[in-house]
């Protein structure tokens, strides 16, 4: 009789820190997976090997480079540079290694910002949000021998932003 009240004790004692357990176990699979659905935002600076419109959609082939400005530009240009000692630091203050040949391809949102630093030669206007037709103007009207690197933001591998990068 004992032995069938210690059992009935023991059982109802697992059931009740079971039933405890379980919400906080549940909770945290399903934290889990919330944060597993949340959209990821990558920034990356790139040159603009292409923009075209392809089946109803933009599309730009993308060129991921390292920029460098400041102290970090002397140092990476040092690391590259195979110079005399006269120089001992990067030219303009910044510096753009690009190394790795793979060019992305990404859809452009229908809703991407487009921010220039300078549409003249004349002139700087800091962060101006152009159209994209304004954007596709400023690239075709760019000397082809010379890169401007820009800084994109791809959501969900969506390119949701595209941002020049002023060079002096």
């Amino acid at each position: 009789m004992k032995i069938q009240r210690s059992i009935k004790l023991f059982f109802s004692v697992l059931m009740i820190f079971t039933l405890l357990l379980l919400p906080s176990t549940i909770s945290k699979a399903s934290a889990t997976t919330k944060v597993s659905k949340q959209s990821v935002t990558e920034k990356a600076p790139t040159y603009i090997t292409s923009f075209t419109y392809e089946h109803g959609k933009w599309v730009g082939k993308f060129d991921y480079i390292q920029w460098y400005f400041g102290k970090a530009a002397d140092r990476e240009f040092l690391k590259d540079c195979h110079c005399s000692k006269e120089m001992d630091h990067a030219p303009d203050g910044y510096w753009i290694r690009n190394v790795n040949p793979k060019i992305r391809t990404f859809t452009i949102s229908n809703n991407a910002q487009y921010v220039l630093q300078t549409r003249s030669s004349y002139a700087i206007k800091w962060n101006e949000k152009v159209t994209r037709s304004q954007f596709i103007t400023f690239l075709k009207q760019q000397d082809k021998h010379h890169q401007i690197p820009y800084h994109i933001e791809v959501k969900n591998g969506v390119v949701t932003k595209i941002t020049q990068q002023y060079i002096p």
